[in-house]
């Protein structure tokens, strides 16, 4: 059996009102939430932006690092190649006057052992100067290139054409792609006046040079 309080109408004022749920925030709160995610997107991209600039000055230092090791690297080549240069220059008029010394045994002493013996130490000398890098520059008939020859003088030759190199009076020499000196060369010629390639006027062997 019912009770006449079981029969009242539903309150007008609360009608289909579905209560708050337990635990959820209020508006007043979800709008602190709500700040609070802001200001954690705010803070994450200020990070995202100093990680990235931290990151192009690493990169920026690393490339420098490279650069300046890469740079002292070719500075202290380039000293020890200008080192070496300037020592195998000094020693080259004593190679030479070693080489005509070889080529000036007297036949009657040829055989003996002293002379034997400095012809092996030329030979090993040669050796070393090679391993460094050193390279003979000058042979006849090469054509007459100035960056690498110095002519003596102009002749007639029956051989050679014009602007050949005839014969050479003093090797050169080179270290590496670098002309420590010059050959001194004779330079063939067909008629009396120079070839234009040698440049200057003719000379006589040994005028102007010095050894």
């Amino acid at each position: 059996m019912s009770h006449p309080e079981d029969q009242r109408a539903p309150d007008p004022g609360q009608g289909d009102r579905v209560p708050w749920p337990e635990g959820f925030p209020t508006g007043q709160e979800a709008g602190s939430v709500e700040a609070q995610l802001e200001q954690a997107r705010a803070e994450s991209e200020d990070n995202r932006r100093k990680a990235e600039a931290y990151l192009d000055l690493a990169q920026r230092a690393q490339a420098d690092f490279a650069n300046y090791k890469r740079r002292t690297t070719q500075e202290l080549e380039q000293k020890v190649l200008n080192a070496n240069a300037s020592l195998l220059t000094q020693l080259l008029p004593a190679f030479d006057d070693l080489q005509r010394a070889l080529e000036n045994i007297p036949s009657d002493i040829a055989e003996h052992s002293w002379p034997q013996g400095i012809a092996l130490i030329g030979q090993k000398l040669d050796a070393i100067l090679k391993n460094q890098g050193l390279e003979r520059i000058g042979a006849e008939g090469d054509r007459f290139d100035p960056h690498i020859h110095e002519a003596v003088a102009y002749e007639e030759h029956p051989v050679y054409d014009e602007g050949q190199v005839a014969s050479v009076y003093r090797v050169g020499y080179r270290l590496n792609d670098r002309v420590l000196r010059a050959a001194q060369v004779v330079v063939a010629r067909g008629s009396s006046r120079p070839p234009a390639s040698a440049g200057g006027e003719s000379r006589s062997v040994g005028e102007g040079t010095t050894h």
